[in-house]
């Protein structure tokens, strides 16, 4: 179970890179907790970064290696590869040891049942999102409008879920941050961290 209907997640997909710190200097103005989906190459290049995600108290999540689809869903064998890869990474920079897994662009419509079946096998846990900021398309204050949109049709929902929201690591997004986190704090909303006893949030 969740911790309670007006506790959302921010997440935050591709990094970490430069945009990553400004995020977290946001974050920790704010007081509010996130999760970061790292890519392998990014968590050794910028690793001071990724080592600051984990300071700050923030989830670590495992993004792969490589964002490419056909590259990464090609087998149950290249899913698990990079993701074993992002992890052992992550653990010699960091320390942190992860289950939390979001795979690129979604679990639907590439994730078959078997390649799910094989990653939860190995502990992994599979997070999508049900609030979509499409900050990858709109790079302008579009994107927090896509989430007051979304939020509100989820909050008018018979059963209003838990808040998943998907935030990418860009220059745009930090900017634009702030609007976000206060938007949602005047929603009553606790901007927590995902933790590996939750339920996850799936693309429906």
């Amino acid at each position: 179970m969740f911790e309670g209907k007006r506790t959302a997640y921010l997440t935050f997909d591709d990094g970490p890179n430069e945009a990553t710190e400004l995020i977290l200097d946001t974050l920790a103005r704010h007081q509010a907790e996130a999760t970061f989906f790292m890519l392998e190459p990014q968590i050794r290049r910028f690793r001071d970064t990724a080592r600051r995600i984990i300071r700050d108290g923030h989830a670590a999540g495992l993004h792969g290696v490589t964002h490419r689809e056909k590259q990464f869903y090609a087998s149950e064998r290249s899913i698990l590869r990079e993701l074993n890869k992002t992890r052992k990474t992550l653990r010699r920079v960091t320390g942190e040891v992860t289950v939390l897994v979001r795979t690129p662009y979604g679990s639907i419509p590439h994730m078959k049942p078997s390649y799910l079946e094989a990653v939860r096998r190995a502990g992994y846990q599979v997070w999508d999102w049900n609030v979509d900021s499409l900050d990858w398309k709109y790079r302008d204050a579009r994107l927090v409008e896509q989430v007051i949109k979304r939020v509100n049709r989820l909050e008018n929902a018979a059963s209003s879920p838990p808040l998943v929201i998907l935030l990418h690591d860009l220059p745009e997004t930090a900017r634009l941050l702030p609007e976000i986190i206060r938007f949602m704090k005047g929603r009553g909303y606790l901007l927590k961290r995902l933790e590996p006893w939750l339920e996850p949030v799936r693309i429906r």
